[in-house]
């Protein structure tokens, strides 16, 4: 038996920080005794991807995990990714490790490979990719504030082959 959570924070995606699911997860209770027996959420693939193109569209500094992170969501070694950033694997592996940061430029690029790789996944974040050439995201420092990502479940309309996605909350919401 499964019983939905008004409000779950995942903290198993490889991020520093957790990711607020509203009344997305699920709690599974053991019929016999009435306890919670473990959580599950929905699409997990479908939420990190959802979780990667919301947070290169929050215009704070990417932090070491993060980028790690991105690269995952894009199933991509870090060799290979650092192929398609044109760059030396040594460097991208610092930025990685935490030992050298990731400039604006750099940042603008990994953010725009997310983009383009994940936009037309989810076709109602109308991602524009001006927004991040225009966006001036500081350098990320470990201590800057965790960016608070809210997702929840939406249904799709019915011609497509799936009932539902991830999709994010605005911060009011």
């Amino acid at each position: 038996m499964f019983r939905t959570i008004k409000e779950h924070h995942e903290d198993g995606l490889g991020l520093p920080y957790p990711v607020v699911l509203i009344e997305a997860a699920e709690e599974e209770i053991d019929p016999a005794t009435g306890d919670v027996v473990g959580i599950h959420v929905p699409d997990i693939e479908g939420l990190a991807a959802a979780v990667a193109l919301a947070r290169v569209l929050t215009p704070t500094g990417l932090l070491p995990q993060e980028v790690k992170f991105l690269r995952d969501v894009l199933d991509l070694g870090s060799a290979e990714f650092a192929a398609d950033l044109s760059m030396d694997p040594a460097t991208y592996s610092r930025w990685e490790n935490g030992k050298q940061q990731v400039g604006q430029w750099a940042d603008k690029q990994v953010r725009l490979i997310v983009v383009a790789a994940l936009r037309d996944r989810f076709p109602h974040f109308s991602v524009d990719p001006k927004e991040i050439v225009g966006m001036r995201p500081l350098c990320a420092d470990p201590r800057q504030l965790a960016p608070l990502l809210r997702m929840r479940r939406r249904a799709l309309p019915q011609h497509t082959d799936m009932d539902d996605e991830w999709d994010t909350l605005p911060l009011a919401a």
